[in-house]
């Protein structure tokens, strides 16, 4: 399943960039998202809980950085978590590209390629394309919300 989502963000190019590569801090604006370390070079391991239609899971698995081009705005990165009480599993492939716009913002696309394996890949791509573009907005929302709150 493939997903496009594009917002603006009230932050500029730099300050947006150093957002998204900071892993742990980026992940944690997925809604879910937990317990995010690194365990390699270009590897992380995170957990997720949601809830897709009536079925709750628990994930655990990597994200790993596949590649962070600053003078493109673009980095790359692939997922894969399983969840091995409901036997499903998801890999995504998403791209990040950032680009400046006016007034000291920045226009954020996210372009993911999701497949969803077992119990998840059974039920039926309406409802899984709603969790999936609701999480999306939702992580861009709380992205925004981060970059618009002064760091301490």
């Amino acid at each position: 399943m493939k997903l496009e989502n594009r917002c603006l963000v009230p932050a500029d190019l730099d300050t947006t960039w150093e957002l998204i590569t900071d892993i742990p801090r980026a992940a944690a604006c997925v809604p879910g998202v937990k317990d995010v370390f690194l365990e390699g070079e270009n590897l992380y391991r995170a957990s997720l809980q949601a809830r897709v239609g009536p079925m709750g899971f628990t994930m655990s698995g990597t994200i790993l950085v596949l590649e962070q081009d600053r003078e493109k705005g673009e980095a790359r990165f692939q997922v894969n978590a399983s969840d091995r009480r409901l036997g499903g599993s998801i890999r995504a492939d998403m791209t990040l590209r950032l680009s400046a716009q006016p007034q000291g913002h920045t226009e954020l696309l996210i372009i993911t390629d999701t497949t969803f394996m077992g119990k998840l890949g059974e039920m039926g791509q309406p409802v899984i394309r709603r969790k999936a573009s609701s999480t999306l907005e939702q992580f861009v929302k709380n992205l925004a919300k981060l970059l618009e709150t002064p760091s301490a």
